[in-house]
């Protein structure tokens, strides 16, 4: 029923105090970055504008991941590549290595101290099946058997606190890709008829927000920032192994 897991995105953040003139550090951002990252794309927006509007967006010189600052938060954004996409071992090792960088760039700010990290991981399960088993499996596996008529879609999520110091937030839903109609004008038309690929998809965030939240004084460090990264994927792997596991138990 299902085909090989992909592993399509990873953003890894660090958030931090507001700081209103970051805009002006872009050149020890990149010199920072310089052998690593391109030139940065600035943002040319007024500085009291919402502080998590990008201010500086850095591509990276293999293309495939970019940096991106804004008044609150830094952030590493990949992309993987189809091969990197079936082995997440590597964009782990990659994002592992990226954070003493992402620290580094904090000292640009002055010895700034970060209020949390997170990880955001988007996977995608393609699925030979049709929407209708999809949709009926997953309610049969999530929703104790609740019989659901003519569903369309099926979105899931639960948030849990790991160690009372994370949330561990997972969403499941039902996903498609369509074929696009590049001569087509006007508002698009997505038919099932035209669907490239569907399957489930899953969405993790991990981050110790929660003992940013429950702990006066609480700063988040390199540390922390691995084991976020870690224990992050590794949640979605654990959903990923129990969803096969129960998609064949409950098979018709």
């Amino acid at each position: 029923m299902f085909e090989r897991t992909k592993f399509v995105h990873n953003s890894f953040s660090v958030v931090f105090p507001r700081q209103q003139q970051i805009r002006r550090l872009a050149n020890e951002f990149e010199d920072r970055l310089k052998g690593k990252y391109f030139q940065p794309q600035i943002i040319s927006v007024p500085d009291d504008l919402d502080p998590e509007v990008p201010r500086m967006i850095f591509g990276s010189e293999h293309g495939f991941s970019q940096i991106v600052v804004s008044q609150v938060s830094i952030a590493i954004n990949v992309a993987y590549s189809p091969d990197w996409q079936l082995e997440i071992s590597k964009g782990q090792n990659y994002l592992l290595e990226q954070v003493p960088l992402l620290f580094e760039l904090l000292d640009v700010l002055d010895g700034v101290k970060p209020y949390f990290c997170g990880l955001n991981t988007q996977v995608n399960i393609p699925s030979t099946a049709e929407d209708e088993t999809i949709i009926r499996q997953l309610s049969k596996v999530f929703l104790k058997d609740q019989v659901l008529e003519a569903v369309h879609d099926i979105q899931l999520k639960t948030t849990t606190i790991v160690s009372e110091q994370f949330f561990n937030n997972i969403t499941l839903q039902n996903y498609r890709v369509w074929r696009t109609n590049g001569s087509q004008q006007g508002v698009p038309r997505f038919s099932l008829r035209d669907v490239l690929e569907r399957g489930v998809q899953i969405t993790g965030d991990f981050n110790d927000r929660y003992a940013f939240n429950e702990r006066e004084g609480y700063t988040s460090n390199q540390e922390v920032a691995a084991q976020v990264i870690e224990n992050g994927l590794a949640e979605v792997r654990s959903v990923i192994e129990r969803l096969r596991g129960k998609f064949r138990d409950t098979r018709d």
